[in-house]
């Protein structure tokens, strides 16, 4: 029940999670969400490195693994002394501030509206044609009405595994790269 807690818990809008336990999934989600978006970004040509907020990269580091080994470095020396699972002012505000800044630039920037229509037709045409496969959805999605297990499992799908998956059912393979 507490990890469920922190899965439920994870999106912005929904209530902080009630344990320790489902505290820590919140933020480690946010900690690996962020660090792989702003890669994704910047693979896609959406930002480049020098675009990211000067003082959160300072104090977070240049590359996502050192992001990370920061966020949990100072994730695991703030909660153990308050006894709860937080971030200490320095680092929670770079990570805070780094967020904002893929809001405005990434999430909901210019690049990514004109981009959701494109986003729409690859999740409507996968969701369609497992509703429509079933068989195809792996034996790991825990059982349920079709539409929850189809949603289930394009939910835990990377965007890369999602992209390839689109690809494989809509690209002929000879054009295919």
């Amino acid at each position: 029940m507490p990890v469920r807690d922190g899965i439920v818990g994870h999106s912005g809008r929904a209530p902080e999670p009630s344990t320790l336990e489902g505290k820590i999934v919140r933020l480690m989600d946010r900690v690996a969400y962020i660090n792989h978006d702003i890669d994704d970004a910047v693979r896609a040509g959406v930002i480049t490195p020098g675009d990211l907020p000067s003082g959160p990269i300072e104090i977070l580091g240049d590359t996502g693994s050192r992001r990370i080994d920061t966020l949990v470095h100072d994730l695991v020396e703030h909660s153990e002394p308050a006894g709860d699972i937080v971030q200490g002012e320095l680092v929670g505000a770079a990570m805070t501030e780094l967020r904002e800044f893929m809001f405005e630039r990434v999430y909901l920037g210019p690049d990514a509206t004109r981009e959701h229509a494109k986003i729409g037709l690859v999740v409507r045409s996968l969701f369609d044609h497992y509703c429509a496969h079933p068989e195809e959805i792996p034996d790991s999605i825990p059982p349920g009405g079709l539409d929850r297990r189809v949603t289930d499992y394009l939910a835990g799908m990377t965007d890369r595994f999602c992209i390839r998956a689109f690809e494989r059912l809509s690209i002929p393979v000879a054009f295919a790269p």
